[in-house]
């Protein structure tokens, strides 16, 4: 296999770490090569990009074989068959020169920035391609000591020995290219392998901030947002006397990367004004417009039947006709849904919020339970990240003249926790409690992504044994909602990370 360039390398490193996408992941890039392929992995999965160092120590008779390899402030990785042979002294002034080389270019690369929190995540470890592994080793060594709660390496090209020694290290080794032949360079798998300069890490680093425009509708959202360090640039969304909308953006945005925080959903007038602003932003020449859509509605008209709306492919018709480019939005309804929309799409998963609420509650133990089979993968998410044990049960839901039917699937204790990305009217929520009810269930703790609180229905769950509702601040709670049992948990932070990778 060979690879055009390492950004190309990048993006197919990415679609092949897509299953880490909702694994509440930290990309940690290896410089300089690596940090190339790290942006694009970092932006594909809307993670944060940090760095980890590790520097080669070169034999003394031969600079370009590595002895071993040393991080700033870890132990260093030899290889102990040619070390019986070196003298210890030099060795030891080798690692300290070498440790000061990696921390004099974390300062340089980084500029005093603090280090992204790996406890508790997924770091995933990324490099343009891998040799000996040395190098690796001791970025894996440095970067365990942080105590992640799994750590991936992902790599273009690695030989099999080095990849079979990296997984006995490791969670998961995620490698395109294992050859059984390698030819001895890393190089010699790409067409271009033009070396980075630290001018390009720096940039890739530290590229500059999007604009961030944002609807009235959304102040609140914005406000959040403003506090994670991203404030809204000003603009102006009114009405001529005939009621026609307008908007007004600064007149030059050439070259500038946009986010535009707006809502689909009702009222009516969200919609157009949504795709209103962001076609203006375009045509004032930003290169890119990133709709931020924290809810997006409209996703759940993604079945074809005859003389229907299909909403779902209406609105992925209206995106990039309104100058979208790409959609960052959270836990969108369906992986078919998705299909539908022709732009990049970001779908932040909010599993790390609810994992560290179960935890935090102690209800790790409870079982967890998809309210229809579309909610499997939510599920699951929540208890990889929280790295739980505790059974999963799922509904077969089945619609009928007179409502839903569900059918229980899986075995049920009597503390149980329901995940689901929406609370509308509250229908689904209602027969997934009402099954386990009648399965002996007596505790029940909602978490859902998306809380509308449509009509009054949704009020009967507090009668079948649900104590709490937890939902994010995707949509803000209806006015006449004052409940102690419901819960807010922000994903404006999350949000807010994945927003600068744009």
């Amino acid at each position: 296999m060979r690879f055009s360039n390492r950004v190309e390398a990048g993006q197919r490193l990415a679609a092949a770490l897509a299953r880490y996408r909702d694994a509440d992941s930290v990309i940690l890039a290896l410089p300089r090569g690596g940090v190339v392929l790290g942006a694009e992995v970092a932006t594909a999965l809307g993670a944060p990009l940090d760095l980890v160092i590790a520097r080669k120590i070169g034999h003394p008779g031969n600079p370009e074989y590595a002895l071993g390899a040393v991080t700033e402030d870890g132990q260093p990785v030899l290889n102990e068959m040619e070390r019986a042979d070196i003298d210890p002294a030099w060795l030891a002034r080798e690692v300290e020169r070498e440790r000061q080389e990696a921390a004099r270019r974390h300062r340089a690369y980084l500029s005093g920035r603090a280090p992204v929190p790996l406890e508790g995540k997924t770091a995933i470890l990324v490099d343009d391609g891998i040799a000996t592994g040395l190098t690796m080793l001791a970025a894996i060594r440095q970067v365990k000591a942080r105590k992640p709660r799994r750590v991936v390496v992902a790599i273009p090209v690695i030989p099999p020995d080095t990849y079979q020694r990296l997984r006995s290290e490791v969670d998961d080794v995620v490698a395109l290219d294992i050859p059984d032949f390698f030819l001895g360079a890393v190089g010699a798998y790409y067409e271009d392998f033009t070396q980075v300069s630290d001018a390009e890490v720096i940039k890739l680093l530290h590229a500059d901030p999007p604009l961030l425009f944002s609807l009235p509708c959304m102040q609140v959202p914005a406000e959040c947002l403003a506090r994670e360090g991203m404030p809204a640039t000003t603009c102006q969304l009114d009405h001529f006397p005939n009621g026609e909308l307008f908007v007004r953006v600064p007149d030059d945005l050439r070259g500038q990367s946009c986010l535009v925080l707006g809502t689909l959903a009702p009222p009516a007038e969200n919609l157009p004004a949504t795709l209103l602003l962001c076609h203006t932003v375009k045509q004032a020449g930003a290169a890119r417009v990133t709709a931020v859509l924290p809810y997006l509605a409209y996703m759940r008209q993604d079945h074809v039947e005859p003389g229907h709306s299909q909403a779902t492919a209406w609105i992925g018709a209206l995106l990039p006709a309104s100058g979208i480019d790409a959609v960052v939005t959270v836990d969108i309804h369906s992986r078919r849904a998705a299909a539908l929309l022709p732009t990049a799409l970001t779908s932040l998963s909010p599993a790390g919020l609810f994992a560290a609420e179960i935890l935090r509650t102690g209800l790790q133990e409870a079982t967890l339970v998809a309210p229809d089979e579309g909610a499997i993968a939510r599920v699951e998410a929540v208890r990889l990240v929280g790295n739980l044990t505790a059974p999963v049960a799922h509904l077969v839901k089945r619609r009928t003249p007179t409502g839903i039917q569900a059918t229980l699937q899986g075995p049920v204790g009597r503390t149980v926790v329901v995940i689901d990305d929406l609370l509308d009217t509250g229908g689904t929520l209602l027969a997934c409690c009402e099954a386990l009810r009648q399965a002996g269930a007596e505790a029940i703790t909602l978490m859902v992504t998306h809380a509308l609180f449509t009509g009054t229905a949704w009020q009967r769950l507090w009668t079948l044994g649900v104590s709490r509702i937890y939902c994010t601040d995707t949509v803000p709670l209806p006015p006449a909602i004052a409940d102690a049992r419901i819960h807010v948990l922000s994903i404006m932070p999350l949000l807010a990370i994945s927003l600068e990778q744009q």
